[in-house]
């Protein structure tokens, strides 16, 4: 019996190790960072920023374009992002509504200071529907759902494929730190199978047919998105999203979110993005508020991820400092009305009239 416990302890015990010794090895080789998501945008509203920016999976630029605004006001200026993963206005809009609100609102239901600016990134994808989903978005569950909904959705209807979709995120969230699981879930998102994976390893870059492939389904679904962009299921959510912030004299700007220009063919622009950019914009005027249209023209095709879809490190920095120098200024000048507010401040007025005296 000694002898069988011994043996069950070094197995155990060679697993473990051999596990360990495999994570820090994909580690040295392949270490995806970690994608944030929901939770983290969630985490840091611990503090209330002066912008709050709510975005597909988009909104992890704008999480640099956070980084790039502090540092240029000395951190007077705080912008947070929240990146909802796979997007959809009405999703996004869901997510403001029972996960962000309860955070940003104070007891009586006014906004917590200094919050006075939303941004609100979205693409046409964003606002697509080829039909009226039938049950809760599959991003809602994996992203926005707490521990709560989960127990409702469990007592409600079981163990379900969708409420699944919640465990499994929870599984990724506790062991993020482990590159076996940030790996994993980069290759399933990323690469679509590890062969693929293997020779982008190799050759530093998608095979030129698989990224014809990949190329000709974005130009596809581009040239065809017309058909299912500004669906009214999505634009009712913008409406509750532009009246929440009306109705707590927040200013907001719906941005239009860069796109690969490669993936948007002649055909593509003519038939979705300018369309689509120009109700927007028609969208801005007869609700007075502010939209800008940055889709084309800022990025080139080497500044986004190999998903055709995400912008890389090199890219997010470039278009953070272009905004903040061009539609996004607004956000700098945050920082003299930051100073001009607490200049006027009764504290502040009575200090200085003291100082006048002793002056005298």
């Amino acid at each position: 019996m000694k002898h069988s416990w011994r043996s069950l302890f070094l197995v155990v015990a060679g697993a473990v190790v051999a596990l360990v010794s495999a994570d820090l090895l994909m580690g040295r080789v392949f270490d995806a960072p970690l994608k944030r998501q929901v939770r983290n945008g969630l985490s840091d509203l611990e503090r209330v920023p002066n912008v709050l920016v709510i975005s597909s999976s988009h909104g992890r630029s704008f999480h640099i374009l956070g980084e790039v605004l502090r540092e240029r006001t000395a951190d007077k200026v705080d912008l947070i992002a929240v990146a909802l993963e796979a997007g959809k206005v009405d999703a996004m809009e869901w997510v403001l509504d029972r996960r962000i609100k309860p955070l940003i609102l104070d007891s009586n239901g006014a906004i917590k200071e200094p919050l006075t600016h939303m941004m609100f990134g979205i693409t046409w994808w964003d606002t697509c529907r080829h039909e009226v989903p039938n049950a809760t978005a599959h991003n809602i569950v994996t992203h926005g759902w707490d521990e709560s909904d989960y127990v409702r959705g469990f007592f409600s209807d079981g163990a379900t494929e969708l409420n699944r979709n919640y465990v499994r995120n929870l599984w990724r969230h506790i062991f993020s730190q482990s590159a076996l699981v940030r790996t994993r879930f980069s290759i399933s998102e990323n690469f679509g199978r590890f062969t693929e994976f293997l020779r982008v390893m190799v050759n530093g870059n998608l095979a030129e047919d698989e990224y014809a492939v990949t190329l000709g389904r974005w130009n596809d679904d581009i040239e065809n998105g017309y058909k299912c962009y500004l669906s009214d299921m999505d634009m009712t959510a913008m409406d509750r999203f532009v009246e929440f912030t009306k109705t707590h004299n927040l200013d907001l700007t719906i941005v239009l979110f860069p796109l690969k220009p490669d993936t948007v063919t002649d055909k593509g622009r003519e038939n979705t993005i300018r369309p689509f950019a120009n109700q927007m914009m028609e969208y801005g005027n007869e609700n007075d508020v502010r939209i800008v249209d940055m889709t084309l023209g800022i990025l080139n095709d080497q500044e986004f991820m190999l998903d055709l879809d995400h912008v890389n490190p090199a890219g997010n920095i470039k278009w953070s400092e272009y905004a903040l120098e061009n539609d996004f200024k607004f956000l700098t000048d945050l920082m003299s009305s930051e100073d001009n507010l607490i200049e006027n401040t009764p504290e502040v007025s009575s200090a200085k009239e003291s100082s006048r005296g002793t002056e005298q």
